[in-house]
């Protein structure tokens, strides 16, 4: 029974996906672009704070942090706090942020003109990502003129849905290498 829980179904996680505000060319560009954004805790943020915010480029969330730092800071120095207080403070702002990062993420991307197209969820990020780009790949429309849409009959320049299948294959290698980085 544990093994079920540990390995089974109570493992499905959710992601919103996110396209950048300039959307154009082949439907290839377009998925590589799209950035999913996975639910719950955040580990790398409740350990490392304002320095992974710093690094992920969330530049008001890192202002709301070091705003709520400073704020605390002098409420416990007014208190006339000893230096425990403080540390207990600080764990407790990064705990809260380590909750809030994919929100904050999320309003990042929000601010910067990306829109949310949609919400998936599946066993791991990989699954997640089949299901999205299952769904979402073949209801694009042809941008460029050489391709075609998935499962279209080849044409006289070759098997056109092998072409399309391999270059799917490419894409969910880059993506799955882009998020194991940048989870």
């Amino acid at each position: 029974m544990l093994g079920w829980l540990l390995h089974g179904m109570a493992r499905v996680s959710a992601y919103t996906v996110h396209e950048p505000p300039q959307v154009g060319g082949s439907r290839i560009d377009r998925a590589e672009s799209i950035v999913l954004i996975g639910e719950g805790f955040s580990w790398r943020t409740a350990i490392f704070g304002p320095f992974y915010l710093l690094v992920g480029g969330q530049w008001m969330a890192l202002a709301i942090y070091v705003a709520a730092a400073i704020v605390t800071s002098a409420i416990l120095a007014a208190a006339g706090a000893g230096n425990q207080w403080y540390t207990v403070v600080f764990l407790v702002l990064n705990v809260i942020a380590g909750f809030e990062a994919s929100e904050l993420k999320r309003w990042s991307l929000g601010r910067a003109g990306w829109q949310e197209i949609a919400t998936v969820s599946g066993h791991g990020r990989e699954d997640a990502e089949r299901r999205f780009f299952d769904l979402w790949l073949p209801s694009i429309a042809d941008v460029t003129p050489g391709e075609r849409h998935l499962g279209a009959s080849p044409g006289a320049d070759g098997d056109t849905t092998s072409r399309v299948e391999a270059s799917i294959r490419r894409l969910s290698e880059r993506l799955r290498s882009k998020f194991a980085l940048k989870s």
